[in-house]
């Protein structure tokens, strides 16, 4: 990992807990005699660096000293746009990227690998507030705004802070399975390994931010997503007429009412898939399908996927059916 002088400490120290709590996993579960991770934080100079948070981490060398590695990772935070004029520093990123396994960064290290120019023709992400400025830098990369993390071959970038881990957690299912992921996400106390494809927002945030009649509607869709959520229903709870209402609310909300209403109800649904436990049908009941074709249907249209299939890729619990 490669940090530097006012890097956000929870870029460095999330992912490599990840790896080095899977090394620990695997040999208490014997699996592995030896780690399967040799973690090390590399730095401009070997020694303390002071993160954002004023907070000391110990790089064990300079990245002047390393030639090799399976791995790298570039950590991000506010003192991303000093390392990113380090010549030295870009220049080593450019040599070591054709010699390791995979490379990538956590938030915004991104915009160092993009001054190094190793985004380009890839599609990445960033955290949210700087993927314009990402863009801008790296004009050749296809930036996902709204992704946890992106993989494009040998590389690997996260959004802001705890995706980083989602995304070690994504290396190590690649490395060593499914199983050992999700055991490792249950050890850390992770709420659920987040699929690189998930948005970065949360609805429920988005709609507390509002501060006007709109936020408040959004918040109780939210809140009764199995209730009737026809325009004409949610135009009659703004004292609107069905026309206003229906123009008013493409205006705030950047969509038609059913189809916002439509992708609240499939990211709930992808949600309690990812927690497991429900049969499909008691899922599409409890989001307002109407019954398991629609929200099938739905699943396919916003997501690409069917829930089955979805259920088969990140349901949460060991041993989850393949069946309905």
């Amino acid at each position: 990992m490669l940090t530097f002088e006012r890097a956000q400490i929870l870029d460095v120290t999330g992912p490599l807990e990840v790896f080095a709590r899977t090394s620990r996993w695997l040999v208490d579960h014997a699996r592995h005699s030896q780690p399967a991770y040799r973690i090390e934080v590399v730095a401009p100079r070997a020694g303390p660096v002071t993160m954002s948070n004023d907070l000391q981490l110990v790089a064990t060398r300079s990245f002047r000293e390393v030639r090799s590695a399976d791995t790298l990772l570039v950590s991000g935070g506010i003192g991303a746009a000093d390392a990113a004029r380090d010549r030295q520093l870009l220049d080593w990123l450019r040599l070591m990227a054709p010699r390791v396994s995979r490379f990538g960064s956590i938030c915004t290290g991104a915009l160092v690998l993009a001054h190094a120019r190793l985004l380009d023709g890839k599609p990445v992400t960033t955290h949210w507030a700087y993927c314009e400025r990402l863009a801008e830098i790296a004009p050749r990369a296809a930036v996902h705004a709204d992704a946890l993390y992106v993989r494009s071959g040998r590389l690997y970038t996260s959004a802001g802070v705890t995706a980083g881990m989602d995304m070690a957690l994504s290396i190590v299912e690649q490395d060593w399975g499914r199983a050992v992921a999700l055991a490792v996400a249950q050890e850390l106390v992770m709420y659920l390994k987040r699929p690189g494809g998930q948005s970065q927002f949360s609805r429920q945030l988005q709609a507390q931010k509002r501060a006007d009649p709109f936020g408040e509607l959004q918040l109780w869709m939210l809140e009764n997503l199995a209730a009737d959520l026809s325009v004409s229903r949610l135009a009659q709870r703004m004292n609107m007429s069905t026309r206003h209402f229906a123009r008013r609310f493409n205006q705030e909300m950047g969509a038609t009412p059913s189809a916002f209403v439509r992708r609240l109800r499939v990211e709930d649904a992808r949600r309690r898939i990812e927690e497991g436990g429900a049969q499909l049908k008691d899922v599409a009941r409890r989001c307002g399908f109407e019954d398991e074709q629609a929200m099938r249907r739905s699943f396919s249209r916003i997501l690409g996927t069917t829930p089955l299939d979805y259920r088969d890729r990140f349901g949460a619990r060991f041993g989850a059916r393949s069946t309905p």
